[in-house]
């Protein structure tokens, strides 16, 4: 009798075959040193090798132009050999007398506890990566490899959780997809997958893991669902739905230089999301129209003091002028006591998730916001560059920030830099004070664009993060496709454009709501452009309006 398990999220993709029970292997039994030094000198030699080993992998994902993906690995080599977690190790080790493999495991568990005690969902599935850093490190001190490189054909992987080198290391191989029993949408692990195009579900539960060895087994990461002993019938619907997305993967490569719109001819234009300048070029790639959402943390993060003026504008320029003339949306930065950062001595917070993050750090740090709208001003002049402002609650918000950017803008024509003044300014809608507000926003706002994530957690009261509120409130609820046709609306009697960066624009389903809530753009990852783009011609603008009425109403 088949046996079904529901994941919180995967990648998309049908797979078919035999489960492949995979746990990592336990290191051999622990060396005794014969004193500190002697350990702490292995220590060192498995620490260098681990950072090798990740950027090298690094490397190879970027010249196989996944620059994004490579960045996961070169964040991971930073955390490998930064001193806390050395300085730690050495202390447990001189100072406790512990073995090293103990104290390996007891820092990283410590450092992982750290992250996951934070009140922002993406950085709590960031906990996960020091798993994996304390996995490579103990694996290069034990000289144990991967076991996922020879794999049988068709092969689908059952763990407990994959790390984002175990999930690489799958990548052209002959391994049919995978399922894990943890983890969450917006992990590295579930990234990765996307990325390489390799069917995933993730989150399915402890139960996933008594599936035996060999079990015939059905993946279908799009549903992020997985089915044991499927009977004959659904063996035979998957294999015809699998031959079938073979066939749409072409049919959608062919609708690269075709502009978003419905099956009336109703503009919808498609854009991507991206997080560094090497990633524009991809988004071109898959048919982007411009970029809604360029994230420009990459910039602050991993180092121990703020980016300079020039830096940014170099990142800034060098996207414009890949996207040559099409749309850039630039958000400013959205960094907080959720995401602390070491050189801003930012006190702790209760509740870092409502505290002083996006714009409301900016205003504390006016430095931090001068220096980057002076950049974002200078690489304007390169391209068409929109500025959107994050945490955004109310008018007096963006009054502040118009204010800041007049006078950076000021300041550079007394300075007589090149530059452009005449940007526009835009709010992200992430909150529920301005979605209900939009009508007063648009009076001084140039554009919206829908920041679903952080809209549906505040408007649920559910942190997305954790897999079992996401699925009982998730990011196409009534609620939160009320407040998006709100703002809609509002923008629409003010003539400015609205958009959505958020996750639900990349979702299929839901384009043709969006569409018919009043939405002008929508900007995803840049791989989920032609299947969005597909969808969207099969709907006319009515049937748009009709699925965005019963989306509220259900």
């Amino acid at each position: 009798m088949p046996s079904y398990f529901h994941g919180a999220g995967g990648a998309p993709g049908i797979a078919l075959g035999r489960a492949v029970r995979y746990r990592p292997a336990a290191p051999d039994a622990a060396l005794v040193d014969a004193d500190a030094d002697a350990a702490l000198a292995r220590f060192a030699d498995a620490q260098a090798r681990a950072v090798a080993a990740l950027n090298g992998l690094a490397e190879r994902l970027r010249a196989e132009g996944k620059p994004d993906e490579a960045g996961i690995f070169e964040a991971q080599a930073l955390l490998a050999e930064d001193p806390g977690l050395s300085d730690e190790v050495a202390r447990r080790v001189r100072d406790e007398g512990e073995q090293l493999d103990a104290a390996i495991g007891a820092t990283v568990a410590e450092m992982r506890a750290a992250l996951e005690a934070l009140d922002d969902a993406y950085l709590r599935e960031r906990a996960a990566d020091m798993d994996a850093i304390g996995q490579s490190i103990l694996a290069a001190l034990h000289g144990n490899g991967s076991a996922l490189r020879d794999l049988p054909p068709g092969a689908i992987v059952v763990a407990p959780d994959l790390t984002p080198a175990e999930t690489a290391d799958l990548r052209g191989g002959s391994v049919a997809g995978f399922a894990t029993a943890y983890g969450g949408p917006t992990g590295h692990t579930a990234i990765l997958a996307r990325a390489l195009g390799i069917p995933a579900a993730v989150g399915l539960g402890a139960a996933a893991l008594e599936i035996a060895d060999g079990a015939e087994l059905i993946l279908d990461g799009g549903a992020a669902l997985l089915i044991a002993d499927p009977s004959a019938d659904e063996r035979a619907e998957y294999t015809r739905r699998a031959a079938d997305a073979a066939d749409a993967a072409a049919r959608r490569a062919r609708l690269r230089g075709i502009p978003g719109r419905l099956a009336d001819g109703r503009a919808l234009a498609l854009w991507a999301n991206i997080g560094h300048p090497d990633e524009a070029a991809r988004a071109l790639e898959h048919g982007a129209e411009g970029i809604g959402l360029f994230r420009t943390e990459f910039l602050f993060l991993d180092r121990h003091a703020p980016p300079g003026e020039h830096e940014q504008y170099a990142a800034y320029r060098r996207t414009l002028q890949t996207m040559a003339g099409r749309p850039v949306v630039i958000r400013t930065i959205d960094i907080g006591g959720d995401k602390p950062l070491p050189y801003l001595n930012m006190p702790h917070e209760e509740n870092p998730f409502l505290g002083v993050r996006g714009l409301r750090l900016c205003m504390q740090r006016t430095d931090l916001f001068t220096t980057q709208l002076r950049a974002l001003l200078r690489a304007a002049a390169y391209g068409d560059l929109w500025i959107m402002l994050p945490m955004v609650a109310t008018l007096d918000d963006l009054r502040w920030g118009r204010a800041q950017l007049q006078d950076a803008a000021a300041a550079l024509a007394a300075e007589g830099s090149p530059h452009r003044a005449d940007v526009r300014l835009g709010v992200m809608i992430e909150t529920p004070a301005a979605a209900v507000t939009a009508d007063l926003f648009a009076r001084d706002a140039a554009f919206f664009s829908i920041g679903s994530n952080d809209l549906t957690q505040y408007t649920m009261a559910a942190d997305r993060g954790l897999a079992d509120l996401a699925a009982r409130y998730p990011h196409d609820a009534p609620a939160v496709f009320r407040l998006i046709g709100m703002a809609a609306e509002a923008a629409e009697r003010a003539g400015i454009p609205i958009g959505v960066c958020g996750e639900l624009a990349g979702v299929p389903a839901a384009a043709p709501i969006l569409a018919g809530l009043g939405v002008n753009e929508l900007s995803m990852a840049p791989a989920m452009i032609p299947q969005i783009k597909e969808q969207l011609q099969g709907v006319t603008f009515e049937q748009a309006r009709a699925a965005a009425q019963a989306a509220q109403a259900r």
